[in-house]
Parts: C-alpha cells; sequence; structure tokens
C-alpha cells in the first residue's frame, strides 16, 4: 500500500508532484485502488506516483492545476 503523503523514498522525492484542486471538499483523504492514500487539505493535494496521478486525473472531482513546486 503506497501512501503519497508520506512517500520518503529518495525516488519518490525526485518525482515532480502534480497538484489537483478538489471541486467537492477542502478536506477529506483519497483512498486509491491500490489501497495508498492522499490527504486534501485546504483544497489541494498533491501525488507522484503515476498511478494516482492517472487517477485523479479521470476524476471528475478533481482538476489538476500543475505542479505541487509550484511549476506548471
Amino acid at each position: 500500500m503506497q501512501n503519497d503523503n508520506d512517500s520518503q523514498t529518495p525516488a519518490a522525492l525526485s518525482m515532480p508532484a502534480a497538484a489537483f484542486r478538489d471541486k467537492a471538499f477542502r478536506s477529506r483523504t483519497v483512498v486509491f485502488p491500490d489501497g495508498g492514500t492522499a490527504a486534501v487539505e485546504q483544497g489541494r493535494v498533491a501525488v507522484t506516483m503515476p498511478e494516482h496521478i492517472a487517477f485523479l486525473e479521470q476524476h471528475a472531482g478533481f482538476e489538476r492545476v500543475g505542479r505541487a513546486d509550484g511549476d506548471s
């Protein structure tokens, strides 16, 4: 089970994080099909795993807003 909020491996730290805006909630926990989780805080969530990025891109409740490091 992968948790995007707790990924501290060297590979995870080097991957750019994709940022998303939650259209419905300001705070919640997203549970991915692989069992991983990511926390929405202040209407935003950032993920690094390609599977999690793809999941959020296909979810109508989320809008991609660029990379979590501030770049678009």
